[in-house]
């Protein structure tokens, strides 16, 4: 038998090789380069104030401790117990956000906001807004967001990761439309959760809560089924939930005794749909702490029997170390014992540095982020990206 020696022998090893090169350029080598793509996701975190701010108060988010175990992955919009929600319709108002887009001198930011949402002309924008529901998120969740740029004057997308507790307006398909602290549109996230690579900044700092494995997207729901009542879990009583009529602020919800969760059965409202927990003899009316010092504020909130968590915010709205917003709203009822969250001002950064959460619009003193005290923001020359909030 004739052996393979020398140039016969390299020739065959070549041959080897480059049939091990064509398997790597086949099926087997693109789904190898596609593990390796992630797609850069901004953190937002709760209460954080957005580039120049639609609105003083448009909306305010709520904190409602960890994201709820069990509610991750993509989640079908109409499913019960996917949001949370309060009797309280002050976290998302509709109405505040239709007349400032209507305004004239808004012109250029309403085109941009109804093109984001899919609207052919301003005109459409009313009545998109109206059939919109307030809702709290209550797990991390992944979204497509939108800033404005005020130089261009066009609107800017990038993919966020927003924090559980942000209050958002959804529309019938149960599909995140509008951030309520600073009016931005939101779109549905197009990649797989797994190709999310969130980032924190200074601003957006990572939360305790926060999980990578407890992160969700939300699949819109058939179009020819759309979500006619919203089963939400009740932030403010861990044991019941609420019953939101799509479109409705939430002032007319009816009780359900049970807390809603995905893929669960639907639950049924109670007898009584006006038992609201806020009117049971043990609520508490949540006293007004703007402007006080904060150590002063939590002494008289603990002293009605409230619990109190603080957030700081680099702000002009109040002298460094006072409140300057409160979740729930003074003189509501809220149940004795509930969490009441204050936003603190803050004097800022030592070195004073922009970073990518604090650049804003250049006219007045705002900064950026997520949230909103003011109606503008300012970047202090160093960038022309506002945020639609």
């Amino acid at each position: 038998m004739k052996r393979i020696r020398g140039k016969g022998r390299t020739a065959l090893a070549f041959v080897l090789v480059l049939a091990v090169l064509g398997l790597l350029t086949t099926g087997c080598g693109a789904a190898i380069g596609k593990v390796a793509q992630k797609v850069a996701v901004k953190a937002v975190a709760r209460g954080v104030p957005t580039a120049a701010p639609f609105f003083k108060r448009l909306g305010t988010d709520i904190a409602i401790g960890a994201a709820i175990d069990g509610i991750a992955g993509e989640i079908g919009g109409g499913e019960p117990g996917l949001y949370g929600g309060t009797r309280d319709a002050g976290h998302c108002d509709k109405a505040k956000l239709v007349e400032f887009l209507e305004k004239p001198e808004n012109r250029d930011k309403a085109k941009e906001w109804a093109d984001a949402q899919g609207l052919e002309d301003v005109g459409e924008i009313r009545g998109f807004v109206k059939k919109l529901t307030p809702v709290l998120l209550r797990a991390d969740t992944l979204v497509k967001n939108h800033d404005f740029d005020k130089k261009k004057g066009k609107r800017k997308a990038f993919d966020a990761l927003l924090e559980a507790g942000i209050a958002v307006l959804v529309d019938r398909l149960g599909r995140p439309a509008v951030q309520c602290s600073c009016g931005n549109p939101l779109a549905s996230f197009e990649d797989d959760i797994d190709d999310a690579d969130v980032e924190f900044d200074a601003r957006n700092k990572k939360w305790p809560s926060y999980d990578s494995k407890k992160v969700a997207k939300v699949k819109a729901a058939p179009e020819d089924d759309p979500v006619e009542v919203f089963q939400l879990a009740d932030v403010e009583d861990p044991d019941a939930g609420l019953a939101r009529e799509a479109g409705s602020d939430g002032t007319g919800d009816e009780v359900l005794p049970t807390v809603p969760n995905p893929d669960e059965p639907s639950v049924a409202p109670t007898d009584s749909p006006t038992d609201s927990p806020t009117s049971t003899a043990d609520a508490v009316t949540v006293p007004d702490v703007w402007g006080r010092l904060a150590v002063d504020a939590q002494a008289d909130l603990e002293a009605e029997g409230f619990e109190v968590t603080m957030i700081e915010e680099v702000t002009d709205a109040g002298a460094p170390g006072t409140v300057v917003g409160q979740s729930p709203e003074a003189w509501t009822e809220a149940p004795a014992g509930s969490l009441v969250e204050l936003t603190v001002a803050s004097a800022g950064t030592e070195t004073g540095e922009p970073t990518p959460g604090d650049i804003g619009d250049e006219e007045t003193g705002g900064t950026a982020g997520n949230g909103g005290t003011g109606e503008e923001g300012a970047d202090g020359g160093a960038s022309d990206q506002a945020g639609f909030g």
